[in-house]
Parts: structure tokens; C-alpha cells; sequence
């Protein structure tokens, strides 16, 4: 029996995901790969519970002293990657400059600056996925270090069912409490399933986490947040062909004029086959823009026989009226995150300038993977500091004295191309 994701109709952008999780069924069906198989009556009847259990068991982290709940973190993440460890080095030189620039941020701005924990993502199956359990232990142990005493490190995961999907029905309903209540899970499938399960975790829904992450560092916690957003093939569609598209249309004079875009739509031959192809299998949500990214990121995915990402772009550019002049750096700059692994995140950062930055210093601490030797270190940190609107000032921590005044964009650029593959 094909193996299928819970794809329920929402109207919202939780459609789009759909995209990315029909791609990988066929991507399944074509490897052979076999995963557990999760029916309604597991879901409706066994998940629940413990997901229940999940969410008691982040309710005891929260009253168990700080060090304590570090350790137990520190111990489950090395027993996930057993037989193989990485020895975290707290005296590291990236991270005792990245505990000096924030002692600086502190003491300029007269607050405790927030601190984001930036991972890197190797392969979630075959000999490298141990990489990921010891990526995540290496983040909390660094923001403790860097924070310089006891806090409660939280992480940004996804714990929905296209995530968890080589666990059993228990895994994923004990992991979906856990992390979607101690730490900031986030549940792509949240809206539509019709189970109780969602239920027990309304905060760990698409739609609420952004103001979670935001409001957790203004308030100056530690996080970790995978900067892939997911594995590099969903990392690609999810985020860098839609973070393109949204850049390009502030090209476009018909921005304004959704009655424009909608007939360059029907009049585009590559836009028609979309539709044909991908009528019976993805959700589209209502409204030019998200129809555009249903339809770029199904190019993108491999779901358009016959059609490349590129000219699907070069076809949506001509749909929004793009200019001539201005399109071959678009798709230049299309080409560059399409053979990443890592898009810029150029938006996440400016979200960050303008929820976080704003109201303290931001800490960024780049941990990555390597696979020649194997291993995982932490990188040289940034430190920001606000100067207005779209306007930073970045320190990074082995030059803290030449500052660096750009936007977000432009350091999102530099940042992931330094650090991530």
C-alpha cells in the first residue's frame, strides 16, 4: 500500500505544504522505502495519549532545575547518536568569543541579549543522521555556555506527521507533546486532521509559531533553530523558491493589480499545465500569490512532467509584468539558492531585525556539521545590534571592533554562504 501523508483541504497556506509531502510520497514509491504505516484509528485513538503523556513530561522540565533538565537533554540526544559522539569543548575559541561578545552586547545596551543557536541539516536516514541528534546537543550545551549560567535552551523542530514519519504512532505522539510544549515544535499539518491529538498542542501550530519564536527571543531566551527549515530538498521548495518569488514580485507593477496578474496567469501555457497536472493531487490556495508559489514550488518538486523550475520563474516573472531589464538577476539569484542546500532566509532574517533586534542585542551562533573528518563545532557568532528600520549593526565575534552596518538581507547573504553549504 503507497504510504500518504494526512493531506486534509484548508484553504490556508498549509496547502503548500502539500506540495512537498506529495513529492516525497512519490520519491517513496519510487525507492522502495518502507515506513510505518499510521491509520485513522491509531491517530484518533493511540496518539492522543501519548501525546498527553509528552506534554506532562515538558510540564516536569519546567520545574526541575535548569542544569538538571540540560543534563537530560545532554543524555537523550547522546544515546540517540550512540555509537557515535563528539566531544563538545566548552573552552572552543568560537565559543568563548561568542560568550565575550555577548558579555559586550549586554553591558552597550544594558540587557541580556537573545541567543539563536543557527544548525546546519545532514541527511535524516543513512550514516550521517546521527549528525542531527548530536547537532542539537551540541546547540544547547553552546547557548548555555555562551549564556553563561543556568537557562533552558529551546529548539525550533517540526513535529508534525511529514516529520516523524519513520517513527512509530507513539514516538510521534510522545515527541509532538514534548517538544510542542517544552521547546517550539511546529506542526505543519495542524489545521484539517479532525484528531484530538493537534488539539493538545494549539501552540505548536504553523500559524502561531513565528510569534512563539519571536516572542521567546525578545524576551531574551536561548533557541536553536535549524536554518534549512528541513531537509535541503524541502528546504529548497518551502522556503528558497518561495522567498524568491515573494522578492521578485516587489519587481512587479501589477503588485497592485491582482485583476492583471490573474489574466497573465490564464493566458500562460506553463501556468495551464500546473493546473492539469496537479488538480488532482495538491490543494491550491486561494489568491494570485499563493497560487504562484503552488506553482513555482510544484516546479521545483518535480511535480510538473516536462517543466524545470527556471522556466516556470521565467514564465511567472513574465505573469507579474517583471521587466525585462531586471530579470536576469533574478533568475541568477534563483539559480544560486537553487544549488544550495541552505536558501539565504533572507525574510527569517529580516523578521528577526524587525521583532527581535529592535528590542535587544540578538546573538547568532552558526553550529554545523562536517562530513570529512565527521564532526560538529560551533562557527564564529554575530552579534546585532539595531539602527532603524532595515538597518543593523553586526559584530562578528573574533572582530568585535569593526562593526558592519548593512540590512538583514545583505547579511543573511553573507552569513549562510560562510556557514552553510
Amino acid at each position: 500500500m503507497p504510504y500518504a501523508y494526512p493531506a486534509p483541504k484548508t484553504g490556508t497556506a498549509q496547502d503548500l505544504l502539500r506540495v512537498v509531502t506529495r513529492a516525497y510520497e512519490l520519491e517513496l514509491a519510487r525507492s522502495g522505502a518502507v515506513l510505518p504505516q499510521k491509520t485513522d484509528f491509531q491517530r484518533r485513538w493511540i496518539e492522543p495519549p501519548f501525546r498527553a503523556a509528552g506534554v506532562a513530561a515538558a510540564w516536569l522540565m519546567e520545574v526541575l532545575p535548569a542544569e538538571l533538565v540540560l543534563a537530560i537533554h545532554d543524555r537523550l540526544y547522546a544515546s540517540l547518536a550512540a555509537p557515535r559522539s563528539y566531544p563538545f569543548d566548552p573552552a572552543a575559541p568560537a565559543v568563548v568569543r561568542a560568550r565575550a561578545l555577548a558579555e559586550r552586547l549586554r553591558r552597550d545596551a544594558g540587557r541580556e541579549p537573545a541567543l539563536l543557536a543557527l544548525i546546519s541539516h545532514p541527511p535524516v536516514m543513512g550514516d550521517l543522521a546521527h549528525l542531527n541528534f548530536e547537532l542539537v546537543r551540541h546547540a544547547t550545551l553552546a547557548l548555555r555556555q555562551v549564556r553563561g549560567r543556568p537557562c533552558r535552551p529551546r529548539l525550533v523542530a517540526a513535529i508534525d506527521p511529514f516529520a516523524l514519519d519513520t517513527t512509530s504512532i507513539a514516538g510521534e505522539g510522545f515527541y509532538a507533546g514534548f517538544m510542542g510544549t517544552f521547546h517550539i515544535g511546529v506542526d505543519r499539518l495542524a489545521f484539517g486532521r479532525g484528531h484530538l491529538g493537534p488539539e493538545l498542542t494549539p501552540q505548536a501550530s504553523w500559524a502561531a509559531m513565528p510569534q512563539r519564536l519571536f516572542g521567546a527571543l525578545s524576551d531574551g531566551a536561548e533557541v536553536g533553530l535549524v536554518l534549512a527549515g528541513g531537509v535541503p530538498t524541502t528546504g529548497r521548495v518551502l522556503y528558497g523558491v518561495r522567498e524568491w518569488i515573494r522578492g521578485a514580485r516587489r519587481h512587479s507593477p501589477r503588485r497592485a493589480r491582482p485583476a492583471e496578474v490573474s489574466a497573465g496567469l490564464e493566458a500562460d501555457a506553463s501556468f495551464a499545465r500546473f493546473e492539469k497536472a496537479v488538480a488532482e493531487t495538491v490543494f491550491v490556495p486561494p489568491g494570485n500569490w499563493r497560487v504562484i508559489d503552488a506553482w513555482l514550488m510544484a516546479a521545483a518538486a518535480g511535480l510538473l512532467p516536462g517543466e524545470t523550475i527556471e522556466k516556470a520563474a521565467g514564465s511567472a516573472l513574465a505573469c507579474l509584468a517583471v521587466p525585462e531589464t531586471e530579470r536576469p538577476a533574478l533568475m541568477a539569484d534563483l539559480a544560486r539558492n537553487l544549488e544550495r542546500e541552505t536558501p539565504h532566509r533572507r525574510r527569517l532574517f529580516r523578521l528577526l531585525a524587525g521583532r527581535v533586534a529592535r528590542r535587544r542585542p540578538l546573538v547568532l551562533i552558526p553550529v554545523i556539521h562536517s562530513t570529512s573528518p565527521l564532526g560538529v563545532s560551533a562557527r564564529e557568532a554575530w552579534g546585532w545590534e539595531w539602527l532603524g528600520p532595515g538597518r543593523i549593526r553586526a559584530r562578528r565575534a573574533d572582530a568585535p571592533d569593526a562593526p558592519v552596518d548593512t540590512t538583514p538581507e545583505k547579511f543573511a547573504d553573507r552569513f549562510v554562504e560562510e556557514n552553510f553549504a
